[in-house]
């Protein structure tokens, strides 16, 4: 990361914690860390990609805090047809599922 930002505790205990955890190999691969032309991804490029999706809410989409968070049970095959769908997209599950949820009911 190349900007001046400073970090509060808690922020820098997950760093240095995802840093242990990068360093061990217990951080699963997901994608390349080159671009398809063959160039390096930056520095900061990668920081988003390890930030993952930002909030849904406080100022986000909704503007109501934290986002919401729901469970839902899968049978087996239809969650590891789940898996195969986003490994093969490159993207996460909770991605795929948030997609499809607002297609439906957007449709219904």
């Amino acid at each position: 990361m190349t900007d001046n930002r400073t970090f509060t505790e808690a922020e820098q205990a997950y760093y240095d914690q995802l840093d242990e955890d990068v360093t061990a190999g217990r951080v699963q691969r997901v994608g390349s860390v080159h671009h398809r032309d063959g160039s390096a991804v930056s520095d900061d490029e990668l920081d988003v990609i390890l930030r993952g999706r930002p909030s849904l809410g406080h100022t986000r989409a909704t503007g109501r805090g934290r986002s919401p968070r729901r469970q839902v049970r899968l049978p087996e095959h239809t969650n590891n047809a789940l898996d195969a769908y986003a490994a093969a997209h490159s993207t996460t599950p909770s991605a795929v599922i948030r997609d499809a949820v607002e297609a439906y009911l957007a449709s219904a």
